[in-house]
């Protein structure tokens, strides 16, 4: 199943995407959000849709550990191959960890320009 990708910078944000389409989309944090903000901010947001979220770690992988321990569906971290091989070692964060942003949906998505605030 294909879901549409928004990017996620606010509960308010959050709170109007799910009210106009609903649980079937992932949510997908600003850049390096998981390293500057945290997973606890990130949670907030999410409420009870953190599975289906995607939370940008930066180059962090203690970040993206602590994301994904804490039930978000997959985090992004830019890291080197070494540090990424250790990562997906551990069955848990295996095919979880993204070292790419994925691109957000354009015909689903609700701006009419990537800059424009909801």
């Amino acid at each position: 199943m294909h879901y549409p990708v928004f990017v996620i910078s606010s509960r308010h944000e959050m709170d109007r995407i799910v009210r106009l389409k609903g649980k079937h989309f992932l949510a997908l944090s600003v850049e390096s959000a998981g390293s500057s903000f945290g997973v606890p901010w990130w949670l907030n947001i999410m409420n009870d849709h953190a599975g289906l979220s995607i939370l940008d770690c930066g180059d962090s992988p203690a970040v993206a550990r602590q994301a994904l321990d804490a039930r978000v569906g997959w985090a992004i971290c830019r890291v080197n191959a070494a540090q990424f091989r250790t990562l997906e070692s551990y069955d848990q964060y295996r095919g979880r960890i993204l070292t790419l942003r994925p691109p957000s949906s354009h015909h689903d998505n609700l701006r009419e320009h990537p800059h424009d605030s909801l």
